[in-house]
């Protein structure tokens, strides 16, 4: 009798299986869940407006110290430098330079801030280097000026800045940037406040 109950004992504790610990979630999963739960939050918050107080506006443009409305010339030709990519695509060299005599008409829009602005330029004195890519902007061109105290700000119609210019009741001082795609990279730039044009 005792040795049968304890073989049955015996056979009992060997099919019994052994219980398992819980395996424990590890660091890096752990991380991803809070990575994971963090952006969704996120983008709830963004999609329900929260930040929307936060964005940054634009700062309001001062009221124009002077009337620009006229005419406005150079008194002499400016040094205009250039700039292509043709030898090296994607990255903008100097090719040359040219002279440029500008007439500026600036005409009143709807908003004080705003005026639209002709200018007409003829060029002299080019000299670029062989295979320079140089494509020439042409005369006239029609952009946008945005002027906030005696700050006047140069705008194409796809509202790149061109230029930047303080003026007084009479002069118009600063600096022209211009960047444009034809078939090549091009740049047509001046020195800091080296174009300055005078009221006519």
């Amino acid at each position: 009798m005792h040795n049968q109950a304890d073989s049955r004992i015996g056979e009992t504790t060997l099919t019994e299986t052994p219980k398992q610990a819980p395996k424990k979630t590890s660091k890096l999963q752990t991380a991803a869940i809070v990575v994971i739960a963090f952006t969704i939050t996120i983008a709830a918050f963004y999609y329900l407006g929260v930040f929307d107080e936060f964005t940054p506006t634009s700062p309001t443009p001062l009221t124009p110290a002077r009337n620009l409305e006229g005419t406005w010339k150079t008194a002499f030709p400016v040094k205009f430098y250039i700039k292509t990519d043709f030898e090296t695509f994607g990255e903008l060299q100097d090719v040359g330079s040219e002279n440029r005599t500008m007439t500026w008409i600036i005409t009143a829009a709807d908003d004080e801030n705003v005026v639209d602005v002709e200018v007409q330029f003829t060029v002299s004195n080019r000299q670029l280097v062989s295979g320079s890519g140089y494509t020439p902007d042409v005369s006239p061109m029609f952009l946008k000026g945005i002027i906030s105290g005696t700050r006047l700000t140069l705008k194409t119609g796809d509202n790149r800045t061109i230029g930047e210019f303080n003026f007084t009741t009479d002069i118009l001082t600063g600096t022209w940037r211009d960047q444009w795609s034809m078939v090549y990279e091009q740049e047509v730039y001046t020195t800091t406040n080296s174009l300055i044009l005078t009221r006519q």
